[in-house]
């Protein structure tokens, strides 16, 4: 078997493969004989037709059959001897093959793409905005606290702005008339909230149990007519913020202060996680921005088909025309870093022990005692171990490269972000 391997790109070879005839005639001549056994022909016992006329009614077939299957057989012995690891199934092209002749063709595949990582050690440079909570964070959690734990009240004397109307809704065509199949039944609205505010709050103030109204709201810039029969009207009557409010909420608390510092803690917590998730963009940025590593085809392809089965599966409307357009930039990084991440990590040599996976596990029933057979029965499921390997495989991973990060941070206050989204 002779064999010549040209490059194509990074990731992309041309296997070209030839076997003489002279390998391949045995193997030949026990296909044609199978094939000859079977042959049946009026005037000839079932497998005693002359070969001549064998070859004259079945020889193509035999020969497209038996190059089919020795296509298979000499790709792989190819593979092995040349020690290539196809990522993707290979094309076949310019395949020639005539009984007597040699057996040639070409294989078309992709392999894991040539990588050249930066010296990264010490010269990664981001950048990274903390946020600092600020007390109006801890306000806003405690009036949630305070809305979680409200009594609701049902008012006969006529509703007021902040009362909640429960009603059935039917909408109306431009006549008047109800419009056939479009009722919302026993759906709450607050007023001065959301679409029931101006007008919409007038006509409806006052309203009582057993009321029908006709109220008018806009919805995407188009109005809409809607007879509301009033069920039921509530006010929310919200408990104090003081120290009975923080021990309901949290019993190892006795006041409100002590309270605030927790909830304090806490936001902090979720912001430095958001800060550190930042970092690690940030350094995914740097070594596909300065690592030399193409994204093969055939994975950008696979990328783009899971993307289109997540919208699908979340019912998003998908245009097949602009797809890939809209994507493919987005597939090709994460692929990129893909690629990148297994070759750091070998590079730095990171493994995950057993012994690790089941500490972790063990924290996790340790935190979660009510839980704990759940926890246990569901990491014995080897996908879900698998996936728990993974994340600690990823946090020595960036616990490694944010050692090696020169990282700059820019605090801001949590009030600077509110006035960001406001703009």
């Amino acid at each position: 078997m002779k064999t010549d391997l040209k490059e194509v790109n990074s990731y992309t070879r041309q296997l070209d493969v030839t076997i003489a005839w002279e390998q391949i005639q045995d193997e030949f001549e026990k296909e044609f004989s199978r094939a000859s056994s079977t042959y049946s022909m009026k005037g000839f016992r079932k497998g005693k037709v002359p070969s001549s006329i064998v070859r004259k009614n079945l020889g193509p077939s035999i020969e497209a059959h038996f190059a089919e299957h020795s296509i298979n057989t000499y790709y792989r012995q190819a593979l092995d001897e040349l020690k290539l690891s196809p990522i993707n199934q290979a094309k076949i092209n310019n395949l020639e093959f005539k009984e007597g002749t040699d057996l040639s063709f070409t294989a078309e595949f992709e392999v894991e793409p040539v990588v050249n990582l930066p010296k990264y050690e010490k010269k990664i440079k981001v950048e990274a905005v903390k946020y600092i909570a600020e007390k109006e964070d801890v306000d806003d959690a405690l009036i949630r606290y305070q809305e979680q734990h409200a009594t609701v009240k049902t008012i006969d004397t006529g509703a007021e702005s902040g009362h909640f109307i429960l009603g059935d809704f039917q909408r109306l065509d431009d006549s008047g008339l109800p419009v056939v199949g479009d009722k919302m039944e026993k759906q709450y609205i607050r007023l001065g909230f959301g679409l029931i505010k101006d007008d919409a709050e007038k006509v409806l103030t006052g309203a009582k149990e057993g009321d029908e109204v006709k109220v008018c709201v806009t919805q995407k810039d188009k109005d809409e007519t809607y007879q509301v029969t009033v069920l039921k009207v509530e006010e929310q009557i919200l408990p104090d913020i003081d120290d009975e409010l923080a021990k309901t909420v949290n019993e190892e608390v006795s006041t409100l202060d002590e309270l605030k510092g927790i909830v304090k803690e806490q936001l902090q917590s979720s912001l430095d996680r958001d800060h550190r998730e930042l970092i690690q963009n940030e350094i995914i940025k740097y070594f596909v921005t300065n690592s030399t590593v193409e994204a093969p085809e055939s994975m950008i392809s696979n990328y783009l088909e899971h993307i289109k089965q997540d919208l699908e599966a979340k019912k998003q409307p998908i245009e097949e025309t602009g797809f890939e357009e809209k994507y493919r930039s987005h597939a090709e990084f994460n692929i990129k870093w893909y690629i990148l991440k297994d070759h750091i990590i070998q590079n730095e040599n990171l493994e995950v022990s057993d012994e690790e996976i089941n500490e972790k596990i063990t924290t996790f029933v340790s935190d979660n005692k009510e839980d704990g057979k759940k926890i246990k029965s569901f990491y014995r499921q080897s996908k879900n171990k698998q996936r728990l390997y993974d994340d600690i495989l990823n946090e020595k991973l960036f616990n490694t490269l944010i050692e090696y990060a020169k990282v700059k941070v820019i605090e801001k206050s949590t009030n600077e972000l509110r006035k960001e989204h406001k703009h």
